[in-house]
């Protein structure tokens, strides 16, 4: 007997399911015999796979910039153009995409919203008229150095549920991971 869908029910009808008890658990949100030795044969388990877990501190981290940048008309990955041209200053702007891990197709619109609200500015390069350099203007530099702190908070926050000595060996794993 098929476990899919009878008369708009995942586990078809109550007859069906005296019949079927597997297909009372599907309803229950229990695993079908046959999927759960398949997920025991393969060793799967999502809570368990690194990247859902890597997506779900991502998920954290967001909600903690969102809570602490409130009221600040910044995303994180603009927070990340503005805090890397205060670091590094003036520069192109594919390098500004390299050092930020912002690919072109994203960094480019971005950077004109940044512009938009008079926080960056765009210069052609007087050695290469093709290239484009991005710096910030007095205002995005007062803007950027004002919500550093709130930045440093966001990662306290985060990594707050580890002890000290684990914060840095976690950033130096991910740095491995992302080499």
């Amino acid at each position: 007997m098929s476990k899919t869908a009878v008369k708009g029910t995942p586990a078809g009808t109550a007859s069906q399911r005296r019949k079927d008890p597997s297909a009372a658990r599907v309803s229950a949100g229990e695993p079908s015999a046959d999927s759960a030795l398949l997920a025991e044969e393969t060793g799967f388990r999502l809570e368990a796979h690194n990247a859902y877990l890597i997506r779900l501190a991502h998920q954290r981290a967001t909600q903690i910039f969102q809570t602490l940048f409130e009221g600040h008309a910044v995303t994180p990955t603009q927070f990340a153009v503005m805090a890397t041209l205060v670091r590094f200053g003036e520069m192109p702007q594919n390098r500004l995409g390299k050092l930020t891990g912002i690919d072109t197709a994203t960094l480019s619109p971005m950077v004109s919203r940044l512009t938009q609200l008079g926080h960056v500015h765009r210069t052609p390069s007087k050695t290469d008229q093709r290239v484009n350099l991005i710096g910030l203007t007095e205002t995005g530099t007062r803007y950027t150095l004002e919500l550093l702190p709130l930045s440093q908070e966001v990662s306290d926050r985060v990594l707050a549920p580890l002890k000290p000595r684990d914060r840095l060996r976690f950033i130096a794993l991910l740095e491995q991971i992302i080499e």
